[in-house]
This record gives C-alpha cells, sequence and structure tokens, in this order.
C-alpha cells in the first residue's frame, strides 16, 4: 500500500513545531487574560457558591495546565520526529555515497 500524498521536509517539520509553539503561547495569553476577567468575580459569590467557585477556577487552572502541557508535547514530538527524520535521511545520503565511491 503506497502513501501517495504524504510527505515532509525537516523545514516544514521546524515550521509546524514553531507553529505549535506559538499557537500554545497564544491560546495561554487567551486563557490567562480571561482569568484576569473571571477573578473579580470570585468577591461576588458567597457561601457554597463561593467554594464552588474557587472549585471551578482550580479546575480551570488545571485544565489550562493540561492544555498548555499537551501542546508542548505535541511541538516537542514534532521536533523529535524532524530530528529523527534528519538523521536516517542522513544515513541513507551516506550509505548511497559509500556504493556510489564503492562502484567509482
Amino acid at each position: 500500500m503506497a502513501l501517495d500524498g504524504f510527505g515532509t521536509t525537516t523545514e516544514e517539520m521546524v515550521r509546524a513545531a514553531q507553529h505549535v509553539a506559538s499557537v500554545n503561547e497564544a491560546v495561554q495569553g487567551e486563557l490567562t487574560a480571561l482569568r484576569g476577567r473571571l477573578e473579580p468575580l470570585a468577591g461576588a459569590w458567597v457561601g457554597r457558591a463561593s467554594t464552588q467557585f474557587a472549585q471551578l477556577m482550580a479546575r480551570w487552572d488545571a485544565d489550562a495546565r493540561s492544555l498548555n502541557q499537551a501542546l508542548g508535547a505535541i511541538g516537542e514530538a514534532i521536533d523529535g520526529s524532524r530530528v529523527t527524520y534528519q538523521r536516517q535521511e542522513d544515513a541513507q545520503t551516506a550509505s548511497m555515497t559509500s556504493i556510489s565511491n564503492a562502484l567509482g
């Protein structure tokens, strides 16, 4: 089964990893800004509602951290794949050069 239509270059992988990092930074900025707008609402709640609001904000923080970590891991995985891909390309090039030199 051929993989027609699938391919990449190390340059594309670098750009993809950088894009994921950029998106992660932008998303974290938006989440931080939104949290800043929600924070003043904490004083509007009393009693059980106040506790629930605090729990919800703690969950918000945990989910924001999870998203940050997931996007970070995706970017690192892309970059790790790039390194592996480049090493394999270099090894293939060296092998072909060696064979070509041996054949004269």
